[in-house]
């Protein structure tokens, strides 16, 4: 069986589309959909009580309170373990599935090679009226290489343990994709295919933010978890201090030219940090004339 994972919170605009997707799926393994509602606050409620009156194969969670992201899901998926499915499927309430075969295509290649856990596809992301697709990720699972997009991903459940879970519990990480498919990364082998089957929203969210101080921890947080997975599998995920040094920097300079921020100027950024790369040494003397510029202007 297939577990369709779908967490949602204030996804009113979306969760319909999000679950349609997934009953309109043409697949020979049979597919149970586990929603969990973060204790939305819109009319999810009503939208997913609305589906699983309707169809018997949604299993439909209403949390009294917000537990947030990592727990919601942690959840879902030792219901799903506690259920004995043989393969999760995963799809955030504000995404949907695009391709009415995704998941026969999926389990057809996990059936065909036992030796593979995990297998993502091709997709596209909708930001407004712009588009791009999905690469295949090659080399070292690191901290700014191509990731995989959560809606289009499948894997074995049998890759979860009580002891993965619990480890990422213990680390209150703001999101879960990123750790839990590094460990799979090192577990098992990973597989691309090219087909588009989803669309994955960018917009503002848990995951996605557009303010300039929370994308900042937001970045400070996937170092966090890019060292945790260095401590799990030391020098396969391509970690260093100096490596997370120059990472964070290079996002602060970002910002700073992005949203013309600066209380992210520093006396780090301007002087204390040496830049190993060319590109970062050009923005450290563009921001030093930058705040040169705006000095004189005060005292001229």
């Amino acid at each position: 069986m297939i577990a369709v994972c779908i967490t949602t919170y204030n996804h009113e605009a979306f969760i319909a589309q999000a679950i349609e997707s997934v009953l309109v799926q043409q697949c020979d393994e049979p597919i149970r959909i586990y929603i969990g509602d973060d204790s939305s606050v819109d009319n999810t409620q009503t939208i997913c009580e609305h589906y699983a009156a309707k169809d018997k194969r949604i299993v439909y969670i209403r949390r009294k309170k917000n537990i947030g992201l990592v727990a919601n899901t942690i959840d879902l998926y030792r219901r799903i373990t506690a259920d004995k499915c043989d393969y999760i499927a995963m799809l955030d309430g504000d995404d949907y599935w695009t391709d009415e075969c995704k998941l026969q295509l999926q389990v057809d290649y996990l059936r065909k090679y036992p030796e593979v856990g995990f297998v993502h596809t091709n997709g596209s992301t909708l930001s407004g009226s712009d588009k791009w697709t999905f690469g295949q990720r090659e080399g070292v699972y690191g901290i700014d290489s191509p990731g995989f997009a959560n809606c289009t991903v499948i894997f074995r459940t049998n890759l979860l343990n009580n002891n993965l879970l619990k480890a990422i519990e213990a680390q209150h990480f703001m999101w879960l994709d990123y750790p839990l498919y590094g460990v799979f990364y090192q577990q098992t082998k990973c597989a691309y295919l090219p087909q588009k089957t989803a669309v994955w929203r960018d917009h503002e969210s848990v995951s996605q933010p557009k303010s300039a101080e929370t994308i900042l921890k937001l970045r400070e947080e996937k170092c966090r978890m890019w060292k945790w997975l260095d401590d799990q599998y030391p020098g396969q995920v391509g970690y260093s201090e100096q490596e997370a040094r120059d990472y964070l920097y290079e996002q602060r300079m970002n910002l700073i030219y992005q949203f013309n921020d600066r209380a992210f100027v520093t006396e780090e950024l301007l002087n204390d940090y040496k830049p190993r790369k060319w590109k970062q040494w050009i923005k450290q003397k563009g921001l030093k004339s930058i705040v040169i510029y705006a000095i004189l202007q005060k005292i001229l």
